[in-house]
Parts: structure tokens; sequence; C-alpha cells
């Protein structure tokens, strides 16, 4: 039986003046995982006069009382990646009451889902969220504005949010399995990336990085020692980059904690930090080479060369380490099925040198980045490149599916009319058929936008404080780079 601890229990609604339903649209144990969704519970519970209570999507009612939504006045959610949102109309079908979405899937483009719901916020949600509830709750939903909401019936420029720094969430949610806790204590090194790679939508909305600062270290893991954790998961999407990474390894390892790292950028890596990871009770570092083609890094701007990828295998190997896990991308823009060949090359020689697992997923074009007009890769060339991956390869692969990244890459990059087509699809299975029979019957070329000269209706929505001339001459420095055209 699982025990929950740190959340906010038995209080009476009559007592708030606005309750709020905070949906995450998955699981519990996921839930209960997502820092994200754990800063905005415990954000929104520090308003006076605001009750908020989790939904997940396999308990019947709120995770503190078991009330029904019906029974709260707004309903909240946070969307990490385009599944979520059938997940989240599933939940709150048949509900009237109002709807406010955030996250990153929705901040790169807000357009798909915004017919759908109240208002969209874009970015980061500290020092925004707490605004928008406040003037919710005093003044109306009905009146509610704020810069940073994309509103459908205004069809507003929305501004992106960037937080300026990163605290740590001292107060966390624990669940206990008898004597054993099943979650770990979150701790975010550092939001977004400087590196600019041309492919992630993360690295142009979240840019520069913002790095947890020093003096909180210590602050945030005596609170997980004090809440009762034994082990630690760090956040970031360049926490190799971060200085403080370092020292929160050597900390943890001090305390006699754990800590599970990210995925690391391989020329940030070296025998100091492979060592701490090791040390630290991890015994798999994850790299992301994207590509074994040094020229198809050039093209999407990872500058790194296979010499550093190699050299990071094999300090892995010295310090002890028992696998790396590398994630190579497939379809990428200008690639060439040599380029895929040199991937599985590389992959091999790692594996030479330590057990190496490889993630091989379909690259979907993101928006608001340079390679946003970049066509999706056909599923039979996808197959085709797969094929050859795997011929040359002789470890263990993963593969992701094509069909779920069709779906993914539709939501990704259409206007207001892909409302209604989550809305007519939400209930059915995730199934690549059925979207695009259900995209034809409402007269949306799928064939356009996935694999022709697409629009970019978002540039007119959403300020990401990025210049779209930016954006249009780093894919220009692409091009030049192969010297070939995108269709």
């Amino acid at each position: 039986m699982l025990i929950e601890e740190g959340g906010f229990y038995g209080r009476d609604p009559r007592k708030y003046k606005l309750r709020i339903a905070l949906i995450y649209p998955g699981p519990y144990k996921v839930a209960v995982s997502s820092l994200g969704h754990q800063i905005l519970y415990f954000m929104m519970n520090s308003i006076e006069g605001v009750m908020a209570e989790r939904f997940v999507s396999d308990l019947k009612g709120s995770v503190e009382s078991g009330r029904p939504i019906e029974e709260f006045d707004l309903i909240m959610a946070s969307l990490h990646f385009e599944g979520q949102y059938h997940t989240l109309l599933k939940m709150t079908h048949g509900v009237s009451k109002p709807l406010i979405v955030g996250g990153p899937a929705v901040s790169f483009n807000p357009l798909p889902m915004s017919p759908l719901v109240k208002a969209v916020g874009l970015g980061d949600g500290e020092g925004v969220v707490e605004e928008a509830v406040t003037r919710i709750m005093e003044d109306g939903l009905s009146a509610f504005f704020h810069d940073s909401f994309f509103f459908y019936e205004r069809k507003n420029r929305a501004k992106l949010n960037r937080a300026s720094k990163l605290n740590p969430l001292l107060t966390q949610i624990k669940v206990s399995d008898g004597n054993r806790v099943i979650n770990k204590f979150l701790l975010e090194v550092s939001r977004g990336c400087s590196w600019g790679c041309r492919f992630c939508g993360l690295g142009w909305h979240w840019r520069p990085r913002v790095d947890l600062e020093a003096d909180h270290v210590r602050e945030a893991l005596d609170s997980a020692q004090e809440l009762g954790f034994r082990e630690v998961y760090l956040i970031g999407s360049d926490a190799a980059s971060s200085g403080v990474l370092k020292e929160v390894l050597s900390e943890v390892v001090d305390r006699g904690l754990r800590a599970s790292v990210p995925s690391l950028r391989a020329n940030q890596v070296d025998s100091e930090l492979i060592g701490l990871i090791r040390e630290a009770g991890e015994e798999i570092v994850t790299l992301a080479p994207e590509t074994g083609s040094e020229d198809l890094r050039k093209v999407i701007n990872k500058r790194m060369d296979n010499d550093e990828i190699i050299r990071a295998v094999e300090e892995a190997r010295d310090r002890g380490i028992k696998r790396v896990k590398l994630y190579f991308m497939v379809g990428l823009p200008f690639e060439r099925l040599e380029d895929v060949i040199e991937s599985a090359n590389l992959a091999n020689k790692s594996n030479s040198i330590l057990k190496t697992k490889i993630s091989l997923s379909i690259f979907v074009p993101k928006a608001g980045t340079p390679f946003e007009k970049a066509p999706l890769l056909r599923e039979e060339e996808f197959k085709r490149r797969v094929s050859a991956f795997s011929k040359i390869f002789d470890g263990e692969i993963n593969v992701s599916h094509y069909g779920r990244a069709f779906i993914q890459a539709i939501l990704s990059l259409g206007g207001f009319e892909i409302g209604e087509l989550i809305r007519i699809t939400y209930d059915k299975p995730f199934n690549k058929r059925i979207y695009y029979r259900a995209a034809d019957s409402i007269g949306i070329d799928v064939e356009k936008l996935l694999f022709g000269e697409r629009e970019t209706p978002w540039w007119d929505y959403v300020n990401s404080g990025i210049p779209r001339s930016l954006v249009i001459s780093e894919f220009e420095r692409a091009r030049r780079e192969r010297g070939q055209a995108l269709f």
C-alpha cells in the first residue's frame, strides 16, 4: 500500500475562495516524479485563499480527498509532450469547468490546443502562475488577461516567460511502499541550454541556460535528508555544462546519498565528473551524439567530434561505469544514408569499449527552431535507414515508433485547425492511420503539413525573445554546410 507524505490533506473546500484541480495527464507514479507538477502544486497552495488538489489518469477523484473534478472552480494542467493532449481531454471529458494549460509542449506552439482551452501559458511558471491565479481569484476568469498567456478568442501575441534564477523545491511529496521510498528527491541543476543545436526546441526557447546557485546545494540536500529521501534525481537539459553539477554530486557522495543524472554532453564530460557519478551510485552514463557523422553534426550545430565521444566512453569504462547509453536520431535535415552508417559505426566502436545500448529515434521538427520547416522523414525511408543501422550495429537497440512520431509532428506543427483534429480523435487509439483519415475528413492537408513546405503561423502569436531573422539565418547556415536543397 502506497503512503504519501508532504501534501495538503483534510481541508474544507468551503474555506477557500478558489479551488483548483491540478492535472498531470499521466499515472500517479509518474506525476510524483514530475518536478514541474510539484512546483505548481506547492506554488498554488502557497497563495492565500487558494486550494489546489492533484488529479492523475489512474485515480478516480483527487489524490488528496477523492473529490470529483466537477467540485473545483478551475482546471490547470502542465503538458510536457504532445501525447498528453489526449489524456488531458479524456480526464476532463464532460466537465464544464474552465481549463488553462501550460508546459513545454504548448510553449513551442500554443495554436493546436488553444481552441480547446481558456488560455495557454507560455514558458516557466515561476513568477507568472502566482500572478495569474491571484488575478483570477480577485477579478474573475472572464476579466483575466496576462501577456504570458495566449487566448484563442483574443489572438494575442504572448511572451514566453523565463525564470531568471532557479530555486530548489525544498518541500516535496514523498511516497513510500512499506519501508521503501519509491520516488526520488527532485533537484534541478540547470534549465535551458546555450549551445544552439538547430533541432532543439528547448535550446531555442529556453536560452541562455540558468544554473542552480552553489549556495542552494546544501540547502536542497538538507531538505532531501530531512524529508527522508535517500536518492536524488538531478534534472537539467545541459547539466554537464553547469559548474554546479560536480559540487552537487560531491555533496551527495559526502552525505552517503545516491544520485541519478540526466543525459550529458560528451565534450563536457571528464574523468572527475564520471568518477563522481559512479561514486553517487550510478552505473549507466547517457550521452547524446545525435549522429555519428561529424559533417552532419556541424549541420545541426552540435559541435563536437567523435574522438570526444569515444573519450567519454573510455572515461566511463575506466571509472567503473557498467554501461553507456547513446541517443541517435534518424531523419535529421540534409541527412544521407552514409550519415546513418557512420552513426552505426560510432555505436559499434563505443560497444567495443563498454557495453552500449542505443536509442534510435526519428527527428520531429519543432516550432521556433531553425529546422521548423524541415520535412518529417517518410516511413519507408525511416525503415530503410533503421535497417541500415541495425545491420551494422550488433548490440542492444531501441527504435522509436514511427506512428507516434507522425502524430506528434501533426500536433507540433499545425495551426488552429489542429484543435478540431484533437477534439475528434482524443478518445480514439493513438494510431497513424486513424489520424490521417480524421485529418483528411476535416480538410487538413497532412502531406503538406508534414512532408511539404509548411506554413509557420506560430510566429504571429509567440514572442520567444529570439528574432525570427536569427532562426532563418541559422537554417541558411545549415543548408550551406551541406550545399543541398531541403526538398
